[in-house]
């Protein structure tokens, strides 16, 4: 047989194959398409047992440690079911930046009713009247509250007077050393310590008072994380009406004890 003819029935058997070939290619894309369906749907609904075991065991022996382990840390807790049922939640998918009625996607109108109820159940516990006081109830932890507060009361290079660190106080409040800004808060605003009476371990108020009558903070703090007496709000209190200052309680590690 000559090369030519070799040649042409070749192109006449890949010509007689073509429409078999052109029948199976949707069938061969519905058959990818629902594997990839398939698989989606597996992806979604597997638990974390199932989806990454890795991350599932490092769970598992932080619940040991939390079950067996005594925890003295006042500010952290044990989370009821409900609240991890909530945060484990569809909510978790949507996109809500911005304020209730005022968001800057669509689809907020159920994020802004949880965040509204939110906000109405932290005034109720605080007995305060909604005509005269706002509550923000974003902020996923301490020290971004602090950052909100100091935000909407303070300009850039304003001054705070907060608890030293070393004495009891919280990085959130503005802690430096004498060579450096550790806190981002001090970057942005003047920040002066107050400390502790170091032969009784209780807030020198006295201390407290001449230092803010030289300093003049635009705010004082009345809040710790390793102190462990009460604190005097009344005296807080007249020290901070004494210099114009707004008193800012951070209660965020103490309020439980």
């Amino acid at each position: 047989m000559s090369a030519l003819r070799t040649t042409s029935l070749l192109r006449a058997a890949r010509v007689a194959r073509r429409p078999f070939a052109e029948a199976c290619r949707p069938v061969q894309l519905q058959t990818r398409r629902a594997m990839s369906i398939e698989g989606q749907q597996k992806l979604l609904s597997a638990d974390l047992e199932e989806a990454d075991p890795t991350v599932y065991n490092i769970i598992q022996k932080e619940k040991r440690r939390q079950k067996h382990f005594i925890n003295l840390i006042p500010s952290e807790n044990f989370t009821s079911q409900a609240v991890l049922d909530a945060l484990g939640s569809v909510m978790q998918n949507k996109y809500s930046e911005g304020y209730p009625g005022a968001r800057y996607y669509g689809g907020n109108e159920h994020i802004d009713e949880a965040e509204r109820l939110c906000q109405q159940r932290a005034l109720q516990a605080f007995r305060l009247d909604p005509e005269k006081w706002g509550v923000n109830v974003q902020p996923l932890s301490g020290s971004p509250a602090n950052l909100y507060a100091y935000s909407a009361l303070l300009n850039t290079h304003d001054r705070i007077m907060g608890l030293d660190l070393p004495h009891g106080g919280h990085l959130s409040h503005g802690y430096q050393t004498p060579t450096r800004k550790i806190s981002a808060i001090s970057k942005y605003f003047e920040t002066l310590p107050y400390r502790l009476d170091e032969k009784t371990g209780l807030i020198d108020y006295t201390k407290l008072h001449e230092l803010a009558m030289l300093y003049r903070p635009k705010i004082i703090i009345a809040g710790t994380s390793a102190y462990s007496r009460l604190i005097d709000y009344k005296k807080f209190r007249e020290v901070a009406d004494s210099v114009g200052s707004y008193l800012l309680s951070d209660m965020a590690h103490i309020s439980g004890l």
